[in-house]
């Protein structure tokens, strides 16, 4: 009895000590407790961070600007250090048009992550609107950098360049990158833009070409290519082109070719001295609009290159109503006249094209002729003088005038 006495007692103060040592242990979180703590929260503010900006991601797409901006305020709250969290931001920001609140969101972004593209495009975006060229290229350059295989990245750099009027560096940036980009649409067509500004007609049309073939709905790029072929004068080549691009129009539901494509489709026929077919090109077009003015004025000199003095007539009257301050409808009329032999009413039609275009060789040389037939050889020679003087290069006044005074000389 003694002894198990003794043996309660021992169990009983064992138990005791247990209790007071844990007491002692439970009376607060260790320091690895904290530690581990303080990284469980850390995860969940990460994980419900992603949450709300995969929200405020969603909002932005759909243009849901104050939705967004509230989800990734949320995210950043809860996790402030991600660079992609402030870049939605300062995206947003740009979108609401509030640009030094975008800055810094972006600024903010970039130095978080020094290789996040992204940032420095967009911040690029700011420094654009503010005008500030140089900021932006700078930006766009880095943002090209970091990350070569975004083509926004690469056109904002080559268009930035142009803006600034570094058009060889642009070219040969762009050009850095064709390899890359070889069976991309737009920068082909960027480079053919480059080359039309440095009056290189021979390789824009080429660039545009490759862009149409690539692309062949993109707006404008088959009218840059009929218009680059136009200039390098390649008249086959772009009559052949605007054929076939109306046919392809044609062929759709609906479809109904640009006026463009039947101007150049004229322009290259006349070019080519079938004069008849570009009348009807001209009349197609005309017919299809008839508020076409330019449509107007070449019909009226095809129809009187081709012979038919009634159509160019008809052109004529039609230029003089809708543009009354030009000299073509004018001097449309004159040509009828002249060849109908009413030397006078031609030379008081010329007078009138003079009138509106006093500086243009063109009717100048017409009136100089017509005053000539008429027996006013002083006032042809004066005529003759001043469209020298307007275009020294006019080989219709070189003639004439040579015909008119062999000795180069003439009246003022």
């Amino acid at each position: 009895m003694h002894a198990f006495r003794s043996r309660s007692f021992t169990t009983v103060l064992t138990l005791l000590a247990v209790s007071s040592s844990c007491l002692v242990g439970c009376g607060g979180p260790t320091k690895q407790g904290i530690v581990a703590r303080q990284e469980a929260n850390s995860r969940f503010a990460k994980t419900t961070s992603v949450v709300s900006y995969d929200q405020a991601r969603q909002a932005f797409e759909s243009g849901d600007l104050s939705s967004a901006q509230k989800h990734i305020r949320e995210a950043i709250a809860r996790s402030d250090q991600e660079p992609r969290y402030w870049a939605l931001l300062g995206r947003i920001e740009l979108e609401s048009r509030r640009l030094e609140e975008a800055r810094v969101a972006l600024d903010k972004a970039v130095t978080l992550d020094p290789n996040y593209a992204e940032g420095y495009y967009f911040r690029g975006v700011v420094m654009e609107r503010w005008s500030q060229d140089e900021k932006a290229l700078a930006d766009y350059q880095k943002a090209a950098e970091l990350d070569g295989a975004k083509l926004s990245y690469v056109l904002a750099t080559a268009e930035t360049m142009v803006a600034m009027q570094h058009i060889e560096e642009s070219r040969e940036f762009l050009l850095s990158k064709l390899a890359y980009f070889e069976h991309n649409a737009a920068l082909n067509e960027l480079l053919g833009d480059l080359s039309s500004m440095e009056n290189d007609d021979k390789a824009a049309w080429r660039y545009f070409e490759v862009a149409s073939l690539i692309d062949p709905e993109a707006p404008m790029i088959c009218e840059k290519l009929l218009r680059a072929l136009y200039a390098a004068q390649e008249w086959q080549k772009c009559l052949d082109q605007a054929r076939r691009l109306t046919r392809a129009e044609k062929d759709k539901l609906n479809g109904v070719a640009p006026e463009s494509f039947g101007m150049y489709e004229g322009r290259s026929l006349a070019m080519l001295g079938r004069f008849t077919e570009a009348r009807n090109a001209f009349a197609n077009v005309v017919h299809q609009n008839p508020e076409h003015l330019e449509g107007w004025i070449d019909l009226g000199q095809a129809a009187w290159n081709a012979g038919d003095d009634v159509r160019a007539e008809a052109a004529s009257q039609r230029v003089i109503a809708l543009a009354e301050s030009r000299f073509e409808g004018y001097w449309l009329r004159g040509l009828v006249a002249e060849k109908r032999g009413e030397t006078a009413a031609a030379v008081q039609w010329f007078q009138r094209a003079v009138s509106c275009a006093p500086e243009n060789a063109t009717p100048l040389v017409s009136l100089a002729i017509a005053l000539r037939r008429n027996g006013q050889d002083a006032e042809s020679a004066v005529m003759l003088a001043k469209a020298m003087k307007a275009d020294p290069s006019f080989a219709p006044a070189k003639r004439a005038f040579t015909a008119i005074d062999p000795t180069g000389e003439a009246t003022e």
